[in-house]
């Protein structure tokens, strides 16, 4: 392969791979470690903890043309306590975007940095079993929605916004 035609193939791969790791729009790149999460001391054996976000709001932003419907879809989860949160969204699919909802949450730490978290939706009636990883910023969703008998499956990028 001639020089030339190995760097109009390789810059074009390196941008590309360099530019993933990116934060997307909007995101806001705090001063702490791992985006404002400091996961220094959760380095014991497995236990539950309470969230490191809370009083925060963090961002989920799943892209476009998601399972749940055509154009964006992201969502803030304001987490006020241990165990409550609220969640509205700010760009959605029709009929969703403006809804907010309080929940009631359940957390349990994966490894450092990562935690489950599980709630209810009262209006929805969905149920859901998210992954939030705050050192890779990005969040697992799985919900249930029983009045339709679906599973559905999304991945958000997941920033610090407030």
């Amino acid at each position: 392969m001639k020089i030339a035609r190995f760097i109009r193939a390789a810059v074009p791969l390196s941008l590309a791979v360099s530019c993933a790791g990116a934060l997307p729009a909007g995101a806001q790149e705090t001063s702490g470690p791992r985006g404002g999460v400091d996961c220094r001391g959760w380095e014991r054996e497995y236990e539950d903890a309470a969230m490191p976000a809370i009083g925060q709001t963090w961002t989920l932003d799943f892209g476009s043309n998601t399972p749940i419907g055509p154009g964006p879809f992201v969502a803030t989860i304001a987490f006020a306590s241990a165990s409550q949160a609220t969640i509205k969204v700010t760009q959605g699919p029709a009929g969703t975007q403006g809804l907010t909802q309080d929940i009631t949450y359940t957390s349990t730490r994966l490894r450092p940095c990562q935690y489950a978290v599980t709630w209810h939706e009262p209006k929805t009636g969905l149920f859901v079993t998210q992954v939030e990883d705050f050192a890779e910023h990005r969040a697992y969703d799985t919900i249930v929605d029983p009045a339709k008998g679906t599973m559905i499956h999304m991945t958000a990028t997941f920033f610090r916004s407030q």
